[in-house]
């Protein structure tokens, strides 16, 4: 029945997708407000179409193209006005609806719709009569989990921003002003133990939906955000901006919020999740973490298969991303400073200058299961003869050559993918796994000065990779540099390194030219692809002018015009 109700709803969202910006009731075309809350079973319908608020990874471009993961083929201002630090209050790029959807359900006007939504529940659930108490409470705690979310996706993008927790209706006062970004964490943190609050979430076991370790998992990684270099730099890369507040702390205890993280991290470690180990070959391991319908490491998922969502699903990326032989349009290509962050299989870093005489040989398993390169054995699809089994950037997958020289491997099936001429993949997509909690684990462990905790739980992660352990004489920055590495490695793809640079504060390094390789003379080279630039402004993202204008009570971010 829930899945019957999840499909409705998605199919409900293509009919009425020129509808107004506010949620309309589920069904809107066929009841009215009175009808939805006083039928149980039509308010989880609308509970259900909250969740397609919950943003899709898988687009034209994927947000790895708005960092040093990838680079977009066919760029324009989505893009590159992010690349090149260029976005505006009048420009957002990606930050905005586009044609390409790049971090669609991200964009300001769209979650605060979803926020809507979640307050409408909210203030009508006490009417409703549920004869199931325990369902009722559980609903109730989801939306607390996904307005946690959606606030979230906010506090990302923009630091602190407006709380709202009532219905705002046509002909209410818009003037909201933006809240500090202390009480935009502290109320996203609420939400989320609220979610869990008096066993809400303990028999929810449908990872498409909140449960008690999703809540757990987002809260660690909201607190871990909050605990990061950027927000507890005193503003001293926003030129003197005259509202701190609203872009980190003001004082403060750092030490409080990573212990909140670690310990947020802790309570998903005890609940029965796992690292995924269905094959002794790491490499074909880690490629079919992602294939999985179900696995012990998976915490939130969202379903995109062909049942549920016929034409956005998870084969999209093989159509977009996948490489030319194979049928892909190759838009979003895996950059040369990526594949070179993958450590040698001894555990030592990879030096292409070094290396470059043969620079796939013996590389950290996940290499080749992320990444298709030059040689690399793929296979020979399905629907026509012509695809060869290997990777060959100098001819089939030259893609005219417009061509990093690597591809994205991850995420795609070799054996169910036909891309657009059969069958489609049919594995959800993670949103939440056990691996990125065991991360957010291991660097509250670093800012609390924990060393070998941090390497206990890393070392989780590299066995099951097939690499080595880190050595325990690694301490200090070289541990932390190590620690990031591996996060760079474990999650590439998965929508996390666009805002770790940021809340690092390393994005100046990041935002270099993005490099490729290419053979010549049949010699391996690195040749830079494209040229990139860093505006500390990028460490957050501009609030559009149009919405200024809707509610001049609002603050502009830091060094935006």
């Amino acid at each position: 029945m829930k899945r019957l109700f999840f499909a409705i709803t998605l199919l409900l969202a293509f009919i009425c997708s020129s509808c107004s910006d506010y949620l309309d009731t589920v069904p809107g075309d066929k009841y009215d407000d009175n009808t939805i809350w006083s039928n149980p079973s039509l308010v989880q319908s609308f509970v259900y179409k909250i969740y397609l608020g919950i943003p899709y990874p898988y687009q034209w471009y994927m947000s790895a193209s708005l960092v040093d993961e990838a680079v977009p083929i066919q760029n324009d201002g989505v893009t590159t006005r992010v690349l090149t630090s260029t976005m505006t209050p009048d420009d957002q790029g990606a930050f905005v609806n586009n044609w390409a959807t790049c971090m669609e359900n991200w964009w300001w006007k769209e979650v605060y719709a979803n926020i809507r939504a979640c307050n409408l529940f909210f203030s009508k659930i006490e009417q409703v009569d549920f004869t199931d108490n325990a369902l009722k409470q559980q609903l109730i705690g989801e939306v607390h989990f996904l307005r946690g979310y959606f606030y979230y996706l906010l506090m990302a993008q923009y630091g602190g921003v407006p709380l709202i927790d009532h219905v705002v209706n046509i002909g209410d006062d818009y003037n909201f002003t933006r809240n500090t970004f202390e009480e935009t964490v502290n109320f996203i943190v609420n939400d989320l133990e609220a979610a869990v609050a008096d066993g809400k979430l303990d028999n929810q076991t449908d990872k498409t939906r909140a449960t008690k370790g999703a809540a757990y998992a987002l809260e660690s990684r909201v607190l871990l955000y909050a605990a990061s270099d950027l927000y507890h730099s005193n503003a001293s890369w926003a030129n003197g901006y005259e509202h701190p507040e609203l872009i980190g702390y003001v004082g403060g205890d750092r030490e409080a919020l990573y212990k909140a993280a670690k310990a947020a991290a802790e309570k998903v470690m005890v609940l029965g999740y796992d690292l995924y180990k269905g094959d002794s070959d790491p490499i074909k391991n880690f490629q079919d973490l992602f294939l999985q319908m179900s696995s012990s490491e998976q915490i939130f998922i969202t379903q995109y298969d062909k049942q549920t969502m016929p034409y956005w699903a998870t084969d999209w990326i093989a159509w977009v991303c996948g490489a030319p032989s194979y049928g892909g349009y190759a838009l979003n290509q895996v950059t040369a400073n990526l594949a070179d962050a993958f450590e040698n299989a001894d555990g030592t870093s990879f030096d292409f200058a070094t290396q470059k005489a043969t620079p796939y040989a013996g590389r950290d398993p996940r290499f080749y299961a992320s990444i298709l390169y030059n040689g690399a054995s793929w296979y020979t699809n399905s629907w026509g003869s012509v695809s060869p089994s290997t990777i060959n950037i100098t001819s089939t997958d030259s893609n005219n050559g417009n061509t990093t020289g690597y591809y994205i491997r991850k995420f795609i099936s070799p054996s169910e993918n036909d891309y657009y001429y059969g069958s489609r993949q049919p594995e959800p997509y993670i949103q939440i796994r056990y691996a990125e909690v065991l991360l957010n684990y291991a660097e509250a462990c670093l800012g609390l000065g924990e060393e070998p905790l941090a390497r206990g739980v890393m070392d989780q992660i590299r066995e099951r990779a097939g690499m080595p352990d880190v050595p325990d004489t690694e301490t200090g920055a070289a541990l932390l540099a190590r620690y990031r590495n591996e996060r760079r490695v474990e999650l590439a793809w998965e929508g996390h390194r666009f805002f770790d640079v940021r809340r690092w504060m390393i994005a100046p390094e990041a935002y270099v030219a993005a490099r490729g390789v290419k053979v010549e003379n049949g010699a391996y080279k690195e040749f830079d692809f494209e040229d990139r630039a860093w505006n500390n402004s990028h460490y957050l993202i501009p609030i559009a002018r149009t919405e200024i204008q809707k509610d001049p009570a609002l603050i502009q971010n830091p060094i935006y015009k």
